[in-house]
C-alpha cells in the first residue's frame, strides 16, 4: 500500500495509537489506491527509482494524487454506503479534479 496507516488515520483524524478499525483502514487504503490506478490507467510507484523500464505509462505517487486518495478514503470512511442524503454521489468531485490531469486516455475507444 502506497499509503501509511498513520497518514490514513491523521485524514480521517483518529489517533494512532486507535487499532480498533486498522483493519478497515488498511482496506480502505488499498481500495483507494486501485480506484485511482484504474482511474489514472497507469501504475503508481513510491518512487521514481522503482518504477520498472517495461512500465512506460508508471507514475510516482505525487502530492496531488496521495491528498486525492486521502480525501477519497475519509469520505469513504465517514459515509459507509456508497451514497448519503447530502451528497448522491459515489466519488467526491476532489478526487477526480486532484487526478484527472495526470490521467492517460483509455486506448481502444
Amino acid at each position: 500500500m502506497l499509503l501509511t496507516l498513520p497518514e490514513i488515520k491523521e485524514q480521517c483524524r483518529l489517533e494512532v495509537d486507535f487499532t480498533d478499525e486498522d483493519m478497515l483502514l488498511t482496506l480502505l487504503g488499498e481500495a483507494a489506491e486501485a480506484k485511482a490506478t484504474a482511474y489514472l490507467n497507469r501504475n503508481l510507484y513510491p518512487t521514481k527509482d522503482v518504477i520498472p523500464d517495461t512500465d512506460d505509462d508508471g507514475i510516482t505517487l505525487t502530492n496531488d494524487i496521495k491528498l486525492g486518495m486521502l480525501m477519497l478514503i475519509s469520505h469513504w470512511y465517514e459515509n459507509r454506503s456508497s451514497v448519503s442524503e447530502l451528497e448522491m454521489s459515489e466519488t467526491p468531485q476532489a478526487f477526480e479534479f486532484l487526478l484527472y490531469p495526470r490521467r492517460l486516455p483509455v486506448s481502444g475507444f
